[in-house]
């Protein structure tokens, strides 16, 4: 890492709490002139200052008092990633409300819902359209207090422009001071930001965090990989997401890095190459993507420079491998990394945006061990982290020095993790929420002797590193009565090049079976080179014949019991608006069974 010139910003002293806002604060006056964010206009990626992103801040926390938001009161935010929003959560941060994404891609009754649910008194929104529809929902305005607009001309009294909402807090010095005295009378366990779960399965839960618990989570974080000033990072996934929050927001206030707000996730090609990011987090259909486009490019060389990527990715991969287990690589093997990197994976990192890359994580769900192989190849170590918005995103990380492909680290400091007979994980520590707001039923499930009871499944090797196996609800009996965790298997059915997702199924079956859902780039390459259109190509038996030999090798990882006898086509694929992924695009499985429930009878109908 260079660290010329840079900062390195810490945010306790002498071991007294500092919450994510007073922490903020004491960046600003640490940095100051120092880029804090970045947004990419015309004219390129213009900074905002430490100090002028504090003046913003204090701006919108002082107006947001004025429209009469107390301490305990939600703000909800409903927008892309942009400076704005960061802005608006740390505003109601530091007077004592609580900051609540909702996903930009929600639909309608969820947006709906998290409003009535939430209670919240002021709505920061972006979409014209996600407006218009709130205006035919009136019985939403029995607690919406104000609704500040990113675009367009406000319309009513309860609509305002964000340059209006943000002029509110002109000339108001009596308010100035009580954000002062709210700021100063966060208590720790105070609810500090409020994250609603993506709903796999029924509504969304709200979870309650609060500013010990993030206080925490970032410090043990920041035990895990230093960072400075001259860091960039790429804003880009759902701020609503705990991960984005603590890489956006949470983490930059502590470490005061520079934050970089992407245009869209269609513009993440462009805008890595451009900013050059030192941290990179994804989830894992970012980095099945990626390795889509770089082996369409490798496919396309040809005579000694496929022959020498070849050679390179081999030398790279044989190197990692050794240098993963803390084995000596030797002078032989280090002389040919240092060679490979020079020739060809310098240039390949070049040209992904990722020269200047030291840290790739991974998080979300579960990353396939050959994506991680895959990547190794290039020279680049993608490190998974593992945990729920319940325990502020962040349980177990694998770390520098302690890295193990298919595991998902070791735990963070603070943090207790331990496997109940029935296989499932739990995790104690500060980092845990509060609860479920406004429903207590529903925590009390979730906590056992004050263990968080994560619902995944999983176990701990002699070292200490964490492996996930499944979800407990997820888990499929066969008519022959064997439990099987579909998650693995679904893994590595999406290692087949033209499957973007897959779901096992088999429940009270006599074998397994599965639903692909079709990568519509992969397949439009398969359809030229069989001379069909997309169309034909998706009916063909020559996709049937491709998708069985994928299978095929696949089941020989398998024992008999947990390999897949057949499979059908979801010809048209799974997406967010359909209701069969969740906003960080993860499968719902219940939704996904359930619409087609018809193809699952007719994979069964005669073979039972």
């Amino acid at each position: 890492m260079n660290t010329e010139g840079s900062h390195v910003v810490t945010a306790h002293d002498n071991g007294s709490f500092v919450s994510i806002p007073k922490a903020f604060l004491r960046t600003v006056e640490k940095l100051k002139d120092h880029p804090a964010y970045h947004v990419r206009t015309k004219a390129g990626w213009e900074p905002t200052s430490w100090l002028e992103y504090s003046k913003q801040v204090r701006k919108a926390a002082v107006a947001l008092i004025k429209l009469g938001v107390r301490p305990g009161d939600t703000v909800c935010i409903l927008s892309y990633n942009r400076p704005e929003w960061a802005i608006m959560d740390v505003a109601a941060m530091m007077i004592g409300a609580t900051p609540t994404g909702i996903y930009w891609t929600a639909a309608s009754p969820e947006i709906n819902y998290i409003l009535r649910h939430s209670q919240g008194r002021v709505l920061l929104i972006e979409s014209e359209e996600q407006l218009a529809d709130l205006e035919t929902h009136p019985e939403l305005f029995m607690y919406l207090r104000k609704i500040v607009r990113l675009n367009g001309e406000a319309v009513g009294e309860e609509q305002i422009t964000w340059a209006d909402f943000v002029a509110l807090a002109d000339n108001e010095p009596e308010l100035e001071e009580e954000l002062d005295r709210r700021l100063d009378a966060i208590h720790p366990e105070d609810i500090a930001k409020q994250i609603y779960t993506s709903g796999t399965t029924g509504h969304p839960k709200a979870v309650q965090l609060s500013h010990r618990a993030i206080r925490a989570e970032s410090d043990a974080l920041v035990k895990v990989r230093c960072l400075d000033t001259n860091d960039r990072y790429i804003s880009y996934l759902p701020l609503a997401h705990i991960a984005e929050q603590c890489g956006t927001i949470v983490q930059a206030c502590d470490n005061g890095y520079q934050s970089f707000y992407a245009q869209s996730i269609q513009a993440m090609p462009d805008h890595l190459k451009e900013v050059r990011p030192t941290i990179f987090f994804g989830v894992p259909r970012v980095f099945e993507k990626m390795r889509e486009r770089i082996e369409e490019r490798l496919a396309s060389a040809t005579g000694v420079k496929a022959k020498l990527a070849h050679w390179a990715m081999d030398v790279s991969e044989r190197w990692h491998a050794l240098n993963i287990d803390n084995k000596p690589t030797g002078y032989f093997l280090d002389l040919q990394k240092k060679l490979a990197n020079r020739l060809v994976l310098d240039k390949v990192k070049y040209a992904m945006g990722f020269d200047q890359t030291h840290t790739v994580v991974s998080g979300g769900a579960a990353l396939s061990v050959s994506i991680l192989k895959f990547f190794s190849r290039l020279d680049i170590v993608i490190t998974e982290v593992y945990g729920q918005s319940e325990s502020c995103g962040g349980t177990t990380f694998n770390k520098p020095g302690a890295i193990r492909f298919g595991s998902v680290g070791q735990v963070l400091d603070g943090v207790e993790v331990k496997i109940a007979e029935d296989g499932e994980i739990l995790v104690r520590g500060a980092p845990n929420f509060s609860g479920y707001a406004h429903d207590p039923e529903a925590t009390d499930k979730v906590f056992q002797d004050g263990w968080l009871l994560t619902g995944d499944l999983g176990h701990l090797d002699a070292d200490g590193f964490l492996f996930i196996t499944g979800r407990k609800k997820d888990v499929i009996v066969t008519s022959g009565g064997k439990n099987i965790s579909p998650a693995l298997l679904e893994g590595d059915l999406t290692e087949i090049p033209l499957v973007e997702h897959a779901v096992v199924v088999g429940d009270n079956r006599n074998y397994l079976s599965a639903l692909l859902a079709i990568d519509p780039v992969v397949l439009e390459g398969f359809a030229k080179e069989q001379g069909m259109t997309t169309h034909e190509a998706m009916e063909s038996q020559a996709l049937r014949d491709k998708l069985q030999m994928g299978i095929e090798q696949i089941n020989r990882r398998h024992a008999r019991v947990e390999q897949v006898r057949r499979f059908e086509i979801i010809k048209e694929g799974l997406s967010i608006e359909s209701g069969e992924l969740t906003a960080t695009l993860k499968v719902r499985r219940k939704d996904v069974l359930k619409n087609h429930a018809a193809l699952v009878d007719a994979i069964y109908k005669d073979a039972e």
